[in-house]
């Protein structure tokens, strides 16, 4: 996609509170033949400025697909069609199919997480709401996977002023004076902090022009904190122009905000906004995050020896963390370590599934049974009763029995360990 866009950049500052630590982790089906990918909508007016225009993007890793030698080349062959289709509550209001077909002369470049493959189409639709189905199919083995997606189109007629959703954008470049040439959308709104600005893109429709703007950037974490305000004011000489901002990550010390973007003019005031979040991979990036993974390694090590490191300077606290796991490294001729990462994936699936309104899920009891443990091998779930509390048993088989109740007593989702299975979790 190419545009020429005025490009505005801004120097953010930020205050630097806690933060909630997140590691990255690929889906479980990710890998292993599944032609698993993202999938993002970004909808704006159309050319003709008389309905909306809808953007579907999608991306999928060489990974993920199933490919096959072929001598004719010599190399390997994957093939997949993407298709994607757009129903209002009565029929099919539009359709695509892309038929592709991915070549490599290495067959470790069949297995590259790297390499994305990135996918879209556009349709325009009027102002409704609307189900988008997006399908790829692997041809070579013949395996699909389909993500829907609940959507309203704007009525970009509707008011004088308007503006179409927020997009992140993966890569930009610009030309000597600052336009942006050439850009390439990103399929999902969470973010490593490897490199260092992420561009925020959105365009604006006005029915009166010329005119001066007001748009707004705000940052807002998860406690409802506004991090950032700022406000540019900008000229409109057309119906349609599209704007870029450059967000400095380098100054971004939480991992959880929401990103809004406010268009205004006079009393007219138009509001867009996305979720974004940010992870780590291999070492915390900050000391927030790093400060919290050495907390929430309180289950595999020592906390005298935690201790020490809580309040060192951030770079002590990095070497100490990748010694740390380096040591427990089951392979260690393999870039991941898996242990780490199945320790944190663990972690995660607390936060995800245990966390309530006393703490984050890897501190409850649930929690700390599964990161300890890992899954379970049978669970039973029995909800509130005449006679009885809400409780649940864990049972795991493997390497040695072990079985766990927990019960929920203030009916408000907090199951705790019942007393006389405590002793099973050091047996």
């Amino acid at each position: 996609m190419k545009k020429i866009i005025l490009f505005v950049t801004i120097l953010l500052f930020f205050s630097f509170e806690t933060t909630v630590a997140q590691f990255y982790e690929e889906t479980r089906l990710s890998g292993v033949e599944n032609p698993l990918f993202n999938v993002q909508i970004f909808r704006t007016i159309s050319d003709n400025l008389k309905s909306g225009k809808l953007y579907v993007y999608s991306n999928i890793v060489n990974d993920d697909l199933t490919f096959l030698k072929n001598d004719s080349i010599g190399g390997f062959q994957a093939e997949f069609e993407w298709e994607v289709a757009v129903e209002d509550e009565e029929k099919q209001v539009a359709f695509h199919s892309i038929h592709k077909e991915v070549y490599e002369v290495d067959y470790n470049q069949t297995n590259d997480r790297e390499k994305n493959i990135l996918l879209s189409t556009t349709f325009d639709i009027p102002a409704g709401e609307y189900v988008i189905t997006a399908q790829i199919r692997d041809l070579m083995s013949k395996k699909s996977v389909s993500r829907k997606i609940e959507m309203e189109m704007y009525d970009l007629n509707k008011e004088s002023i308007d503006m179409s959703d927020i997009l992140f954008l993966n890569e930009a470049e610009f030309d000597s004076v600052g336009n942006l040439t050439h850009f390439v959308p990103r399929v999902k709104n969470n973010f490593s902090r490897h490199t260092p600005f992420i561009y925020i893109y959105t365009e604006i429709y006005s029915k009166e022009y010329p005119a001066i703007f007001n748009i707004r950037y705000r940052l807002e974490d998860v406690e409802g904190e506004v991090e950032l305000d700022t406000v540019i004011f900008k000229e409109m000489t057309g119906p349609l122009s599209s704007y870029v901002f450059k967000l400095d990550k380098r100054m971004i010390a939480k991992n959880n905000y929401q990103c809004s973007v406010i268009l205004s003019r006079g009393s007219e005031q138009v509001e867009r906004f996305r979720n974004i979040s940010f992870y780590w991979v291999n070492v915390p990036e900050t000391s927030e995050d790093i400060t919290l993974a050495l907390r929430q390694m309180r289950y595999i090590s020592p906390l005298d020896s935690l201790d020490i490191y809580l309040e060192a300077p951030l770079e002590e606290q990095q070497k100490f963390f990748s010694r740390f796991w380096a040591r427990r490294d089951p392979n260690p001729e393999t870039e991941a370590n898996e242990l780490m990462e199945e320790y944190f994936s663990r972690l995660n699936f607390a936060n995800r599934e245990f966390s309530n309104y006393i703490d984050d899920g890897w501190l409850s009891d649930r929690g700390r049974i599964l990161i300890k443990f890992g899954y379970p091998d049978d669970v039973e779930s029995y909800p509130l009763g005449w006679n009885s509390i809400p409780y649940v048993i864990w049972r795991y088989y493997f390497p040695r029995a072990k079985v766990f109740v927990f019960t929920d007593r203030m009916g408000f989702g907090d199951y705790r360990l019942l007393p006389e299975y405590q002793s099973e979790e050091y047996n």
